[in-house]
């Protein structure tokens, strides 16, 4: 990576001396924003551009270099990157478009670019990418002619699509924050957001780490990386749609929608998930502040209507806000020129317009032990007061990191003064009340997920049914085909996971005989390839209490589909309170499981809990207490507490066997019914698809 950001060299090849090309802008780029390293322009032409020789092929740059930036059609490409190879160039930037993004063609393109790479250990970005920056050495490789440098700051953003890149940055730099590096990884052929992820967890110039992504690559190892970072992670995911091309086929898998999926790994591993652009510089502008210790902060504000909104997202956001000091009140009142402001916490000082004791008073706040963090609104559109206000700002941001607690600024002034405090100020600043506040509350939540992901993760050896197990999966594989229902059940009886007692039944004298054997009153299932959605095919009936129901109902359900292979006898396991317990194979993430309240309304509540599997005890009972309706786990109209206990060894069991076994790529357990008297988790169903193939 440092060939990548910090080269002494560098091969700038598909230049020409044309009015319009593009590698002439990367060129331009470098000169103008301070790159102290060789440029060496390449191009079939020749020529001269910027007082620079255009060197023929990369055979004729005369020195060594160390990285490439190619921007050639795209047919030549793989030719361009053997001579790179050849001259010993390990690094390369491919901003050419036209590969897999324009078909088959493309494709075969990119493959011959892999087998380049691989035979000359060229590590490259791209290709389809704007390219990269690295504010601190100016160098700035984009193919577009940028106006002006980004202002140097400890955030870097990697972007799969450079548009994105590049509004982040001017977005950045126009917020008192700054760039430190800048990546375009486009198709992310070779180095994709894993790779750059981990460089950035170590190094010493990235403060806050950013991604737009568009699709994960290698999205687990994605979420590992991140889980271990001491470092804010924010993320920006489009592409929301679902991603997988089959219809899911179990209600875990419709819940675990490719985005919701995606949610869930952000909350896990303490990513914060941004919806938009202004989203993720506001989060940014978040954790430029100092870190916000607790829930108790001080408004300040030099407008009384100001001062209300913020209290109020403050209650949104459930901060307190403490009482002053008595003694900085009086202060203050003897100060004021009308007297007719009650002061308290939040503070109207409109009646003040004294800067420096406006700072005063924000200082002897921050004081206080029991106030954690401030919000601050500058209210000024006096010309007066244009010095002492920007003097303001910056002496409170630097207060603000003396005393190690955070100041949100608000900042409420002409025009002229906005434009130049986003062309000057090094601070963050907030354009209003509710987007201060915000950010505050953001720290606060990122800090709750940090200790969160701190949860002990369960080993990963073999569970003692593992064997079993896989010998059980092996018969589908072999025999080509689906496992039904009582099939299912068999291998969670296997794996320890508790069942409704049941029997398979294949004729009615069968079926009399295993309802005698549970006891009445029993439910009857038909079992069938195209039943697995059973309640909407009419293929389950309930509370059969006798032979006469039984025989009166046996006939109906064994002739429902041509497929019936029998019907299932289960003995009845009414209760009042039902879970879901699922898991699914996603194509970004690999196994996740989920839990939410079951049974027929589950997708219509979406209740649910997800984690990347495997789980521990810990995080299953985790998972259940974080449910919208959890309460209703709990002791309530004379029922005892449901035995959270042995739901969460369920779950724990289903998340083994998900992460065990990849070929399964969705599991059902749909209702899981947890007893009134308190004690036990039982499957009363299950559902489970194997991969093509598998």
């Amino acid at each position: 990576m440092h060939k990548l950001f910090s080269p002494q060299s560098v091969a700038v090849i598909g230049v020409s001396e044309s009015e319009d090309n593009l590698g002439k802008n990367i060129v331009s780029n470098l000169v103008r924003f301070g790159f102290q390293g060789e440029i060496h322009p390449v191009g079939p032409r020749g020529g001269e551009v910027l007082g620079r020789a255009i060197h023929r092929s990369v055979a004729e740059v005369p020195k060594p270099v160390d990285l490439a930036v190619i921007l050639t059609p795209a047919r030549v490409v793989p030719e361009v990157l053997t001579q790179c190879g050849e001259k010993g160039i390990c690094r390369a930037i491919v901003q050419t478009g036209g590969f897999r993004e324009l078909g088959s063609e493309g494709r075969e393109l990119e493959r011959q670019l892999i087998e380049v790479s691989s035979r000359f250990g060229i590590r490259f970005l791209g290709p389809n990418c704007i390219g990269a920056i690295h504010a601190q050495t100016g160098f700035y490789a984009p193919f577009v002619a940028l106006p002006t440098p980004y202002r140097q700051g400890r955030v870097s953003v990697f972007a799969q699509s450079g548009g994105v890149g590049l509004t982040l940055g001017e977005g950045l730099s126009s917020s008192g924050i700054g760039v430190s590096k800048l990546v375009s990884m486009g198709n992310k052929l070779n180095l994709d957001e894993v790779d750059f992820l981990k460089f950035l967890l170590d190094d010493p110039e990235t403060e806050i780490i950013f991604f737009y992504l568009e699709d994960f690559k290698r999205g687990r190892e994605f979420a590992e990386a991140a889980r271990g970072s001491s470092k804010p992670i924010v993320l920006l995911k489009s592409f929301t749609s679902p991603l997988s091309q089959t219809i899911a086929q179990s209600h875990t898998a419709a819940l675990a929608g490719d985005d919701a999926v995606v949610d869930a790994v952000c909350r896990e591993v303490g990513i914060v998930r941004a919806q938009s652009v202004a989203e993720a510089v506001n989060a940014i502008r978040a954790f430029s502040m100092p870190r916000l210790q607790g829930k108790n902060l001080a408004v300040v504000s030099r407008s009384g209507g100001h001062a209300v909104l913020a209290a109020d997202a403050c209650a949104r956001h459930g901060f307190q806000l403490p009482p002053f000091d008595g003694g900085l009140l009086e202060t203050i009142q003897e100060r004021l020129r009308a007297g007719v402001i009650r002061l308290g916490n939040p503070m109207d000082l409109g009646d003040l317009y004294d800067m420096p004791f406006n700072f005063e008073v924000v200082e002897s706040v921050l004081r206080q032990d029991d106030i954690h963090g401030a919000v601050f609104i500058h209210v000024s559109h006096m010309v007066v007061e244009r010095e002492a206000s920007r003097k303001l700002l910056q002496d409170l941001w630097e207060l603000s990191w003396r005393v190690r607690k955070p100041v949100a600024m608000v900042v409420e002034i002409p025009f002229e003064e906005l434009v130049f405090l986003r062309r000057e100020a090094d601070f963050p600043f907030f354009s209003e009340p509710g987007q201060a506040v915000e950010a505050l509350a953001l720290q606060l939540d990122h800090a709750k997920a940090v200790e969160a992901r701190r949860m002990e993760l369960p080993s990963v050896s073999a569970p003692p049914w593992s064997e079993e197990a896989a010998a059980w999966l092996s018969t589908f594989a072999r025999e080509n085909r689906q496992p039904l229902l009582h099939e299912a059940l068999e291998l969670m009886d296997r794996i320890s996971i508790p069942t409704v007692p049941w029997k398979m039944t294949s004729g009615l004298p069968d079926a009399l005989e295993a309802a005698r054997g549970i006891g009445y009153p029993v439910a009857l299932k038909a079992v069938g390839q195209s039943l697995l959605h059973k309640s909407e095919k009419g293929a389950v009936v309930l509370n059969v209490a006798g032979p006469a129901g039984l025989e009166a109902h046996w006939q109906g359900l064994s002739r429902l589909a041509p497929d019936v292979e029998g019907v299932l006898v289960q003995k009845m396991a009414a209760s009042s309170r039902e879970l879901i317990i699922g898991g699914k194979s996603d194509l970004s993430f690999g196994p996740v499981v989920l839990a939410g309240l079951g049974g027929i309304m589950v997708e219509v509540l979406k209740d649910v809990s997800m984690r990347l599997a495997p789980v521990g005890m810990e995080a299953a009972r985790g998972m259940l207490r974080e449910l919208s309706g959890a309460r209703i786990l709990g002791a309530f109209r004379g029922m005892p507490e449901a035995d959270i206990e042995a739901a969460a060894c369920i779950l724990t069991q289903v998340s083994l066997l998900m992460h065990r076994f990849p070929r399964i790529a969705e599991l059902d357990l749909n209702p899981v019914t947890l007893g009134d008297d308190g004690r036990g988790a039982l499957a009363l169903d299950a559902r489970l698809l194997l991969r093509p193939g598998s």
